[in-house]
């Protein structure tokens, strides 16, 4: 007997929202989304998985998805294109909610070698990596958002080991990261970061910055789901979180 993808996702939706989106909904409704794009979908069983990515905030997923199996005949079918439309427009596939399952994953960091590393052509005082990834805070980055900053009379081959060791704690610095944020942020924002607050950090760059002093400092961009329309800026020195600010 074939499944009933529509009853299920109403039974799931149902949960959701009289638990308050529980995880146990959430992951179910997760394992649903994946469940039905895998199977060769009917029209109906694609505008069910339109509702899934609505409710999970993948707006634009959901306007294209719907807009490609409907009846352009039916009113209230417009109606509601419309208002995904609207969706999709201003939130487009931005402000996800995140399978944190996936998210906890241990990221592994990748060797570095000296020869991963090469002078910025527009900066004799810029490094940038060639072309290996990184990890920061346990999430994948591309080389293309990381750079490195020099400043003071010294030569970066002395300073190779310890940016690598440096990149290697800003890795999975995960507690360090929790008690600072619920020391100097939790009184602005009425949140209490924990564990799923780390695992669905976003990094959209990373800057690490080799100081006058000899110090390491870091300069971090990131995006957390307790201010999703702000950018978390992030500083360390050392082996030390300095300071951590919302801003936009």
């Amino acid at each position: 007997m074939e499944k009933n993808y529509q009853k299920e996702y109403i039974d799931i939706s149902t949960e959701l929202r009289k638990s308050n989106s529980s995880k146990e909904s959430l992951y179910k409704l997760f394992d649903l989304l994946y469940e039905i794009k895998k199977v060769n979908r009917t029209k109906s069983e694609n505008l069910t998985l339109s509702n899934i990515y609505t409710l999970l905030g993948f707006h634009q997923s959901a306007f294209e998805l719907y807009k490609s199996n409907i009846d352009y005949k039916d009113r209230k079918v417009t109606k509601k294109l419309y208002t995904l439309e609207q969706k999709a427009k201003s939130h487009g596939n931005n402000f996800i909610i995140k399978d944190i399952r996936k998210l906890r994953k241990k990221n592994e960091q990748i060797k570095l070698l000296r020869e991963d590393f090469k002078v910025d052509e527009n900066g004799e005082n810029k490094f940038l990596l060639k072309n290996k990834d990184i990890v920061i805070f346990n999430k994948p980055v591309k080389h293309d958002k990381f750079e490195i900053y020099m400043y003071g009379d010294y030569k970066f081959e002395d300073y190779i080991t310890k940016i690598i060791k440096y990149i290697s704690w800003l890795g999975n610095c995960r507690n360090v990261l929790i008690k600072f944020y619920n020391s100097e942020l939790n009184e602005q924002t009425e949140e209490t970061a924990n564990e799923d607050w780390f695992d669905t950090l976003e990094i959209f760059s990373v800057r690490i910055i080799i100081g006058q002093n000899g110090k390491l400092f870091s300069e971090i961009s990131a995006g957390d789901e307790f201010m999703s329309d702000h950018i978390l800026d992030i500083e360390t020195e050392e082996q030390k979180i300095t300071q951590m600010n919302y801003d936009g």
